[in-house]
């Protein structure tokens, strides 16, 4: 229980950090803070629902197999992107009911657009609804209230996306091999080679491209920085 929770708040932590760009954008424009701890009991119940769709639809043909592909897409994307700072500015102004609501309303409509990966991440790693619950609403709320300093420490040590990108990549492979129509190759593969398990050589072999991927990202931009500095 305490690993799951820990893997779904260390991993909604760190897939939302750009999402928290964007987030961040919307309170900045609005200008109101006060609403963080609502946002995040909001978001958490919006998420939670979006896992409990994907769970329900986790018997249906290729769904595994398909969310695999989704999260092996997810890992790369990680692996390679760039963390921008954003500038977010506190307001002290008192906010209305009806102020209140439009921004939270704003916040759930954005989110629905941009929580996905992050929904098909934590999917994989528990079946304990509240567990997810917890690790998710532990996640926003850290990550909203800290959200300058997390983006900081996210541009400053940017190994901590390319290990995120191995384990979700391990996961996607997790995740293909429980699609049915996946289980009848790897049960071929399997006999086939019975002394190597095809699941665990295929996932590690997924971490590896995807560790090695994020260190060359990592080196080309460094060197681009380095070229610009002279």
């Amino acid at each position: 229980m305490i690993q799951d929770f820990l893997q779904v708040f260390l991993m909604t932590l760190v897939s939302d950090i750009d999402n928290m760009l964007i987030l961040g954008a919307v309170l900045r424009r609005h200008s109101y803070f006060e609403v963080t701890f609502l946002a995040a009991v909001m978001l958490t119940i919006t998420r939670t629902a979006y896992v409990c769709v994907v769970e329900g639809l986790s018997d249906v043909p290729m769904f595994h197999f398909l969310t695999g592909l989704i999260l092996l897409f997810i890992s790369y994307k990680l692996v390679t992107k760039l963390i921008y700072g954003v500038e977010t500015l506190r307001s002290s102004r008192s906010i209305f009911l009806l102020q209140k609501i439009k921004i939270l309303a704003a916040l759930a409509a954005t989110d629905f657009l941009i929580c996905w990966d992050g929904v098909l991440i934590v999917s994989n790693i528990s079946d304990h609804i509240p567990i997810i619950s917890i690790g998710i609403f532990c996640s926003l709320l850290i990550s909203l209230y800290f959200l300058r300093l997390i983006i900081k420490l996210a541009a400053a040590i940017p190994w901590i996306n390319v290990v995120a990108g191995g384990f979700i990549a391990q996961n996607a492979i997790m995740s293909m091999a429980k699609d049915p129509w996946i289980e009848g190759w790897i049960n071929y593969a399997d006999e086939f080679v019975p002394e190597v398990n095809i699941v665990n050589t295929a996932a590690n072999g997924a971490v590896i491209i995807i560790v090695v991927i994020g260190l060359i990202s990592y080196i080309k931009h460094h060197r681009i920085i380095i070229h610009r500095k002279f």
